[in-house]
């Protein structure tokens, strides 16, 4: 084990910021899971940071690499988190391919918040949702807070970052049904359509739902989730997440894999 050069540590302290991780192209991973997740998806380690005492660390043979063993004040340094991790590690940013591969679309439109977007990629992978395709004004998938809400998950998906405008050619089949949420009255309940085939589910933004110009030249159906007049909304993660649900039982993927259990 070694210990890092002051450069180095400046250099991992600036990924906690997103123009840090842009200009180098790379990420910060924080925790035994995500970092467990991180590996097994194949990303590039750059380095890997612990706390020496900490119990909560990766065994050092998992390590690909030789590790930096670092004290709290260090890691507070470079972690994006209040209380340090027992671990932290930089890779290389995932890439994804250059179309889409698969039958089941997530489209979110504008989710700001990065505890939303780490759900919805979580629940993305656990009801078998082949991408993820990310339009407009999104939090980063990668930022330290979306990996750590969606457990590392972020990792096992293919998530795309695009303009409004190359939309429609991810999406480019047209046996692509498109399901966009609404709040407005008229739309289907989500238990009424077809989620076989090449499906699109499109969640909007928290405050304004999808935009009204997106995928406006391609056929839509609007879906909404029927609820108690005592209540407004739902948050955008728990609709999205009820929905995936739906889509998964009706494409027959919830009778195979683990009993969805609640977090301790």
């Amino acid at each position: 084990m070694m210990t890092p050069s002051l450069t180095l540590i400046k250099e991992t302290a600036a990924l906690r910021q997103k123009k840090g991780r842009e200009e180098r192209g790379l990420i910060l991973v924080e925790g035994r899971h995500p970092i467990e997740e991180a590996l097994r998806a194949g990303l590039q380690l750059k380095s890997i940071f612990l706390l020496p005492t900490h119990p909560g660390h990766l065994p050092a043979a998992q390590y690909p690499i030789a590790p930096y063993v670092v004290d709290e004040s260090t890691m507070r340094r470079i972690c994006s988190t209040d209380s340090p991790p027992p671990c932290l590690a930089v890779f290389e940013r995932p890439v994804p391919p250059g179309q889409f591969l698969g039958t089941l679309a997530l489209v979110l439109d504008g989710v700001q918040d990065p505890g939303n977007l780490g759900t919805l990629i979580r629940s993305a992978l656990a009801f078998g949702v082949d991408g993820v395709i990310l339009v407009g004004e999104m939090v980063e998938p990668y930022n330290p807070k979306v990996i750590r809400a969606s457990a590392g998950l972020v990792f096992g998906l293919s998530v795309f970052c695009v303009e409004p405008s190359a939309l429609v050619g991810l999406l480019s089949a047209p046996d692509w049904k498109i399901y966009a949420t609404t709040g407005h009255a008229g739309a289907l309940s989500y238990r009424d359509v077809d989620y076989t085939g090449r499906c699109a589910i499109v969640l909007g933004n928290e405050g304004r739902g999808v935009s009204a110009d997106l995928l406006v030249d391609r056929p839509q159906q609007a879906l909404t989730i029927p609820m108690a007049a005592a209540v407004e909304s739902l948050n955008v993660a728990i609709s999205g997440s009820i929905i995936l649900a739906q889509a998964a039982a009706q494409r027959g993927l919830l009778d195979v894999g683990n009993p969805v259990l609640a977090d301790a």
